[in-house]
């Protein structure tokens, strides 16, 4: 670990226990299994933190939450932050290498905040990592703008992903072991100890490998996590935490070239388009890394929750986090077809990453009466400072053959082999003011509304190896952001809602806004959404379903008088319809069904070159998503059986919408016998075999070839 860790963790202690007193709503009970558990699949009444600070449960919230629990991800076998985020209705997340479970939702792509315990780092796509999913108590995902609630960025939704937490009044644990198809293994465990009424701690560690499923590209995942949560008074919680996340890839999968059909030797229809490619099936397991290629990161986080109601009706509330990561990839990352040639041209990459960052958020809840009805209200403010430096080279490596590639190694990183080479430093300071309120207008009308002002300042600097000069610029900004809604109770068990959202986003990165993009405003999104939340028959069949539309304004275009120039201007849409469901007819079986049906397009969007692309549909956006998973547990045997079935609509891998990946579905299933001594599975991934792409890379001609079939066995146990 670097000297930087060290000394974080040393001040830990001093650092945590400096934050400010805070409080939960004034109504909760400090019951925190109470709080956090997710039972089932049925979460209409669970209270999501990615949703809202006033405490509102997902029936009081005008906008579509998934929440996703640790029993749902083992049941479906979701080992990793990928395939979790890929289990929620209407979210598709793929692997590109730069951007570690890079989502696309509701027809945006790389618009999505990442948060992990309710925490957002500026940049977070840049910082996300396929996290194993054993680490999480669940997985929040809210859908459409939440920029009121997370900040600039969200303008498609926010993901939180919430680690297990400590809880008092109980001494439990789990463990988890499985080893499968290539080599690709897993152990896990967690425990939690009450050590009397007003303290507990809880610790879970993870690791895992796997060899991959392209040859040479072997990784190794470490996740640790230690929490304990005190009470030394009735009124007051205080939860600390240290996490601790590092992966290492020898020489990582950064997808496969598709190839004229003239020399495939085994073409697939796996993908189509006017660029007349194929997706050989011959390719499907060569790497086209350089042998000595290094992709990995280490993270630590340290957090510090406090809870303070301060009377019955007020109550404050505190969250302090400290950030560092280290991030590399030297690789080998970027391939395309050569039609001249024949041969595959690549590109060689060296990136770090030296980011730190720091925030502290306070905000005051009150839950009482005002005018004789019901009203929740919060008000408060977050601050924050991020430091980030990152060294850039950009070059080539040889061509090589489609079939048989002589990888080689990574250049000397000199002139004539790189030709990009900054060093680039990156400081963010951030305030931000928000305010909620939900008033009962009646018993069953509820009226939302928040705002939302942020004001952040970018200071960059971008030092050139090759000539020594340096470029320094800053900039300011202060986007308001607000959402108004209402929540109608048709009947107790079910809630129609319609929503009006703003959000804000940069026009790309902060951490990479050059000197000329940084002269832009940010982009701004609005959004309008209706619909309906609902048990019916007995609480057996719960459902949510929504209409939305989505526009988002003043995106880089090209002047379409001068293509030369870079401008403000363009508009993207995308308006749809979700479907969510959960239905269980009786004890033995559950069904769980997801679908989601889009129209996303470019409105107004020139590229360079004066090529126009309105009317096209934005790289990596799927526009039909369905999932379903059957659950059977017979009660005269000790097993159950799952099946899942996710279908992935087409997309296209860049603009110009010249390479279309077509779409695919996957088949898995899975068996369990409930022993005595534990739960022993046994459990098929891509039953079919079939042969997919399910995600693009950095260039239009580049894709990501999906698992093919495999197998694992799997133990776990609960004490």
């Amino acid at each position: 670990m670097r000297n930087s860790n060290l000394r974080a963790i040393a001040l830990a202690p001093l650092y945590l226990f400096a934050t400010p007193v805070i409080a939960a709503d004034a109504n909760t009970d400090f019951d925190d299994s109470d709080v956090i558990t997710v039972y089932g699949e049925q979460t209409l009444d669970f209270n999501p933190e990615v949703a809202s600070r006033l405490g509102l449960s997902n029936r009081e919230t005008p906008a579509i939450v998934d929440v996703v629990s640790q029993q749902s991800l083992q049941r479906q076998g979701a080992r990793n932050a990928i395939e979790a985020m890929n289990s929620v209705p209407g979210v598709a997340s793929g692997n590109l290498p730069g951007s570690v479970g890079s989502v696309s939702m509701r027809g945006f792509h790389r618009a999505i905040n990442y948060l992990y315990d309710g925490v957002r780092q500026p940049n977070s796509d840049a910082g996300n990592r396929n996290y194993d999913a054993f680490m999480f108590e669940r997985i929040e995902v809210i859908k459409g703008p939440a920029s009121v609630l997370s900040g600039e960025g969200a303008l498609a939704g926010a993901i939180n992903f919430v680690p297990r937490q400590p809880h008092i009044g109980e001494t439990s644990g789990e463990i988890l072991a499985s080893y499968g198809s290539r080599d690709t293994a897993r152990i896990a465990g967690d425990l939690n100890v009450s050590l009397n009424n007003a303290a507990a701690f809880r610790g879970s560690l993870s690791y895992g490998r796997s060899d991959g499923w392209v040859e040479d590209t072997g990784s190794d995942k470490l996740a640790g996590r230690f929490a304990v949560l005190l009470k030394p008074l009735d009124d007051l919680s205080v939860t600390l935490s240290v996490d601790y996340i590092e992966d290492d890839f020898s020489t990582a999968y950064y997808g496969t070239p598709v190839v004229s059909p003239e020399i495939a030797l085994n073409p697939s229809n796996a993908v189509s388009g006017s660029a007349g490619l194929v997706l050989d099936r011959a390719m499907r397991n060569i790497n086209f890394n350089v042998t000595d290629g290094d992709m990995g990161s280490e993270t630590l986080w340290l957090r510090s929750r406090m809870n303070y109601a301060i009377s019955e009706s007020w109550s404050i509330v505190s969250d302090t986090s400290y950030y560092d990561s280290d991030r590399r990839w030297r690789d080998a990352d970027e391939y395309t077809f050569n039609a001249s040639s024949g041969l595959i041209d690549r590109y060689a990459t060296h990136i770090t990453h030296d980011h730190q960052y720091w925030n502290q958020r306070l905000h005051l809840n009150y839950d009482g009466e005002l005018f004789g009805h019901h009203n929740r209200f919060t008000a408060g403010f977050e601050i924050g400072e991020t430091d980030f430096f990152t060294l850039r080279r950009f070059g080539s490596v040889p061509s090589v053959d489609p079939f048989n590639p002589v990888r080689g190694t990574f250049p000397e990183e000199n002139a004539s082999n790189f030709s990009y080479r900054q060093d680039v430093t990156a400081d963010v300071t951030s305030k931000a003011f928000f305010v909620e309120n939900a008033f009962n207008l009646t018993p069953e009308l509820l009226l939302v509304g928040g705002a939302r002002l942020d004001d952040f300042e970018l200071d960059r600097e971008v030092l050139d190896i090759g000539t020594g000069d340096i470029d320094q610029y800053s900039r300011d900004y202060d986007p308001i952001t607000w959402r108004l809604g209402a929540v109608y109770s048709v009947v107790p068990e079910t809630q129609v809602f319609a929503l009006f959202t703003n959000a804000a986003s940069p026009v790309t990165g902060l951490f990479f806004l050059s000197s000329s993009r940084a002269s832009f405003d940010v982009t701004t999104g609005r959004s309008f959404e209706v619909g309906v939340k609902s048990s019916l028959i007995d609480n057996q069949l719960h459902l949510t379903a929504s209409l939305f539309h989505i526009r988002q304004d003043d995106i880089l275009t090209r002047d379409p008088i001068d293509p030369s120039l870079t401008i403000q201007g363009g508009e993207q849409t995308s308006k749809g319809a979700e479907l969510a469901l959960s239905w269980t007819p009786n004890e033995e079986w559950t069904v769980s069904l997801g679908g989601t049906l889009l129209n996303t397009t470019f409105e107004g969007l020139i590229e360079r070159g004066g090529a126009d692309r309105s009317g096209n549909r934005p790289a990596n956006t799927p526009e039909r998503l369905a999932d379903l998973v059957i659950t059977y547990a017979p009660k005269t045997l000790p097993v159950s059986i799952t099946g899942i079935v996710r279908h992935n609509g087409d997309f296209y891998t860049a603009n110009d919408n010249a390479v279309k990946v077509e779409g695919f579905t996957v088949l898995d299933a899975a068996i369990s016998w409930d022993a005595s001594f534990g739960v022993v599975s046994l459990r098929g991934r891509n039953l079919t075999d079939t042969f997919y792409a399910d995600w693009s890379g950095y260039s239009s001609g580049l894709v990501f070839i999906g698992e093919p079939r495999g197998a694992e066995v799997s133990f776990s146990r609960h004490f």
